[in-house]
């Protein structure tokens, strides 16, 4: 029985096209990949690694296999057909697979400048590249099934609500990933805090639905990313931008041991030298108001109640103006930023002072650091000013 034409002409087609991927891959790949580490730029690198050089060669036996179709066999023969669908469909599948070894080189380079390196355009790249897959399959389909792409959009339109049920987490993804990124809501490497999902750690990665974090005990909280959207969540990045890190703490001072100072106390801590300003102002400030001379300190065995239509000195006051200057004397707290020491109000735990400054570091173990080291001096300091902490008992 005689062999058909076509049949043979098919043959030697897929021999010839095996051939130019064996030569592709065999020999042109092979030499590229030599000349990427003889010219080690990131650009050449790329080109390898992301497979955009080896799919842009694939155009050339999809080339060659397309072109020689219309030369070889009958327009109206089934193998034409057969082979036209073939070819368009490997032109798509080629389009696609190329734009998104593209898109990879753009997201590369896009991590490694550092305008745009924290900016959260991973999960923008994703929803790219499923919209790319989404044209694609519409356009496979329209060849298999020889139906028109404009006909198949009209059937998805008329399935767009089965569609956004299951595609229900991609589609809010894709949606809260724009917003993230116009609105700067979220970078890579930010300090972010979420309770509900009991998530404290650095942000890891973005993707198209999903945020990923490393918490501080090294556990990785994964996140939708419309939660952060539709909820509220905690960014450290202003604190860490501006290279200071608050302080805020209190001291609970047993109200018992609140006083008024005796005039050898003041005199004793008149030779401290960064409260001696304090003393020397308030001293020349109490003295000099009428008929309170002499008043600046009572001697507590002597203290009747008309004294208290008078000023007077209290150990507590004098404390709060010794916290204020010591930590005015601090190398490692930020004088240009709110500084002080108050009082807040009093409780059945005793009476809280509190500690509100920011250090000039944001680095947590010298944050830490500071912040004990301060709070051991005060405590230390806190019995010369005849102050005691509250501690139940």
């Amino acid at each position: 029985m005689p062999i058909d034409n076509e049949y043979v002409n098919l043959a030697f087609l897929l021999s010839a096209i095996a051939f130019l991927y064996l030569a592709i891959y065999a020999v042109i790949m092979p030499l590229l990949k030599h000349w990427a580490k003889k010219n080690p730029s990131a650009f050449n690198k790329l080109l390898v690694e992301r497979h955009v050089a080896s799919r842009l060669l694939q155009v050339i036996p999809a080339t060659a296999f397309s072109t020689t179709v219309t030369r070889i066999f009958d327009a109206e023969g089934w193998i034409y057909d057969l082979c036209s669908r073939v070819a368009n469909i490997w032109y798509t599948l080629l389009s696609f697979a190329i734009a998104c070894s593209v898109l990879d080189v753009v997201e590369h380079f896009n991590g490694i400048n550092e305008r745009t390196m924290k900016r959260p355009l991973h999960g923008i790249f994703q929803a790219i590249k499923v919209a790319l897959f989404c044209i694609a399959a519409i356009f496979i389909v329209s060849q298999v099934t020889d139906k028109s792409p404009v006909i198949i959009f009209s059937a998805l339109g008329a399935m767009a609500t089965v569609l956004m049920l299951i595609f229900k987490d991609s589609i809010l993804g894709v949606v809260s990933g724009v917003q993230i990124n116009i609105s700067d809501l979220l970078r890579k490497g930010d300090w972010i805090e979420i309770e509900r999902h009991h998530a404290d750690g650095t942000v890891m990665d973005i993707t198209l639905t999903s945020v990923k974090v490393r918490n501080w005990d090294n556990t990785i909280s994964v996140i939708p990313a419309y939660d952060l959207i539709t909820n509220s969540f905690r960014n450290w990045r202003g604190m860490q931008d501006s290279g200071a890190r608050r302080i805020k703490r209190s001291l609970f001072i047993d109200q018992k041991s609140i006083r008024f100072l005796t005039p050898a106390e003041i005199e004793s801590l008149s030779k401290i030298q960064i409260l001696a300003p304090y003393l020397e102002k308030k001293t020349r400030e109490i003295a000099g108001e009428p008929s309170k001379a002499n008043l600046l300190g009572v001697d507590q065995g002597t203290l009747k109640p008309e004294m208290l239509n008078s000023r007077h000195l209290t150990n507590i006051g004098t404390f709060r103006a010794y916290c204020t200057a010591y930590l005015r004397s601090c190398g490692t707290i930020a004088q240009n930023l709110t500084l002080m020491t108050r009082q807040l109000e009093p409780t059945p735990q005793g009476l809280p002072l509190e500690i509100y400054a920011f250090t000039n570091t944001v680095v947590w173990e010298d944050y830490e650091g500071i912040q004990s080291d301060i709070f051991d001096h005060i405590l230390a300091a806190m019995p010369e000013f005849g102050l005691e902490l509250y501690q139940r008992h």
